[in-house]
């Protein structure tokens, strides 16, 4: 009887000890940190600080300003402001032959929304926002995908230049730069291209905020 007493308890105390490290187990799965090519992934914000939930005011672009990533914003403060079901990691970009850190805010259905340069001088502050992802849209409708007859609508175009970031129609006006999709176009002719000589048809596929 004694025997069976103690061989119950050493197998209640064997099976408490499983099912223990099996939680710890799933606790630090849960836990770990996640990357994905690119950079490593940083969560949305510091641990013990709330986070506000998506709204659609995050996907609004205005002048100076994508959500609530303004111009000249601290790299600190927007990298503690990334709002819930939103990721941010961190890439490295080429500009005129020089290496500079980005930051790549992302969502579930939209990989790559925002691409946000940086310049440090000497604290690091947010200098351009590139909208690369369609949730993103201006009050008046306008993003990716975007006719530029209905751009011109509503941003006066200064002039239309080809750089490093593609072909783009700047309004200076508005502190906006589309950059425009010439498949359609005459390659050998875009450096000439001015503002009321682009098709009337032809699509925004980004757009760049300074």
């Amino acid at each position: 009887m004694l025997k069976n007493i103690l061989y119950a308890i050493l197998l209640g105390v064997g099976m408490a000890a499983c099912l223990a490290d099996r939680d710890n187990t799933d606790e630090a799965a849960n836990t770990t940190d996640t990357a994905i090519e690119g950079g490593p992934m940083t969560q949305t914000v510091e641990s013990g600080t709330p986070s506000p939930a998506t709204q659609p005011a995050d996907f609004v672009i205005r002048k100076g300003q994508v959500g609530n990533i303004r111009i000249g914003m601290p790299i600190e403060e927007m990298r503690n402001q990334v709002p819930a079901g939103l990721q941010i990691r961190d890439t490295t970009l080429q500009n005129e032959g020089q290496q500079s850190t980005a930051y790549v805010f992302s969502g579930p259905d939209s990989p790559r929304g925002l691409l946000v340069e940086q310049t440090c001088d000497p604290d690091c502050q947010v200098w351009r926002i590139q909208v690369q992802g369609e949730e993103y849209k201006t009050a008046q409708g306008l993003g990716i995908g975007s006719k530029y007859s209905e751009v011109t609508q509503h941003h006066p175009i200064a002039y239309t230049s080809l750089g490093e970031a593609g072909f783009v129609a700047a309004s200076e006006s508005t502190g906006m730069s589309f950059l425009l999709d010439t498949s359609q176009l005459d390659q050998n002719n875009l450096h000439n291209l001015k503002p009321d000589q682009v098709p009337a048809n032809t699509l925004v596929r980004g757009i760049l905020i300074y």
